[in-house]
This record gives C-alpha cells, sequence and structure tokens, in this order.
C-alpha cells in the first residue's frame, strides 16, 4: 500500500514548510510559511529558508542519520530526514518500506542515494561488523576445518558456499554469492 503521510503527517503538510535542498547538510531546508500570524511571524524570522534538520546518533549502536522534529496537530514527531525526501520526491512510501543509503553513509540524503528497500535488502547493504576478521562479508575463519567458511544470509535464510584454504578464493566465492543472492543491494565491504 502506497503511503502519502509519515507518522499520520500528510504529505500536503510536509510540502508546505519543507523542501529539498541539496546544499543543506540533512537535505531539507524550512520554507517562509504563508498564513501571517504574529507566531508565524516569529517562526520566519528564526527558521525560514534554513537548514533543516539535527544529526542523531543511536547511542546503543552508534548510527547516525538526520532528524528533524515536526510538530502537526499539536504534537511533535521526530522523523528520518531521508524518509521525508524521499516522500517528498516520489510523493508515496511504501507500507513496510525502508529508505535505503545506496553508499551506506546514513548521512548522505542525496536523492540520488537514496532507494526504497525492505528491511532485509537493507541489511545487504550494510557495512561489515566491527568483530568481522577476514575484511570480507560473508567469509568467516572455522576453527574446526581449519578454513575459510563462505556463508551468505538471504530473507533470514543461510546459505553454505563450501570451505576454503586460501582466503582468496573463500573473498571471490562470497562476492559471486553476494552478487547472486543480494543484487543491487549486496556490499563486499
Amino acid at each position: 500500500m502506497k503511503l502519502t503521510s509519515i507518522n499520520t503527517i500528510p504529505l500536503s503538510y510536509i510540502q508546505s514548510i519543507l523542501k529539498i535542498d541539496p546544499s543543506s547538510p540533512s537535505g531539507l531546508t524550512w520554507l517562509l510559511r504563508t498564513n501571517v500570524t504574529k507566531q508565524t511571524n516569529a517562526w520566519n524570522t528564526i527558521c525560514a529558508n534554513k537548514k533543516a534538520g539535527h544529526k542523531h546518533i543511536n547511542k546503543e549502536n552508534g548510527y547516525q542519520s538526520w532528524q528533524i522534529y515536526i510538530t502537526y496537530n499539536g504534537k511533535q514527531k521526530n522523523l528520518r530526514c531521508s524518509r521525508v525526501i524521499f516522500l517528498l520526491q516520489n510523493r508515496y512510501l511504501n507500507t513496510g518500506k525502508e529508505v535505503d543509503h545506496i553508499d551506506g553513509n546514513s548521512l548522505n540524503n542525496n536523492l540520488l542515494n537514496l532507494r526504497e528497500s525492505n528491511r532485509f535488502e537493507n541489511s545487504y547493504n550494510s557495512k561489515i561488523s566491527k568483530i568481522n576478521t577476514s575484511g570480507h562479508k560473508g567469509v568467516y575463519w572455522n576453527k574446526e576445518n581449519d578454513k575459510w567458511k563462505v556463508k551468505i544470509c538471504k530473507n533470514g535464510k543461510q546459505y553454505f558456499f563450501g570451505y576454503y584454504v586460501n582466503k582468496e578464493d573463500a573473498i571471490k566465492v562470497a562476492i559471486k554469492a553476494r552478487k547472486k543472492l543480494h543484487g543491487k543491494f549486496g556490499r563486499d565491504k
């Protein structure tokens, strides 16, 4: 199902207060508010035509993103700027979908760097784990066999591609397997 809102905030309202701006670090700039009141005049003086959003760092996993507070119907909502930009550009978000950063940089909200994905596809494009010892996704040292093991996951299911004495051979197999299983969402490192 195609959604034309985020957290109950309609696209039409978002279009009235924000615009996509590649020169802004978050990718968004506040618009001048046209319903002239004392409150909107004060808001326009402080915010209109200025960069919108703030950098957020998740304390648990270190994930960084640009986020923005939007007040709608008296309630303040905290939204990821990448989702707002995707909605503004495409005029919809599909239910159950995420916005993936193609280059793996969650702070790069350039339109050409954003694409829709499901949870699994987004994880295929994640950067390599800090605890990975091989330097390549899907390649693991197996102590029992004293060899490199190639294992790739797709949609929650594990696929085994063999054991290899030579790490470079295992890496080649893993790269080929990821391209086959993950397609355009596959990432080597």
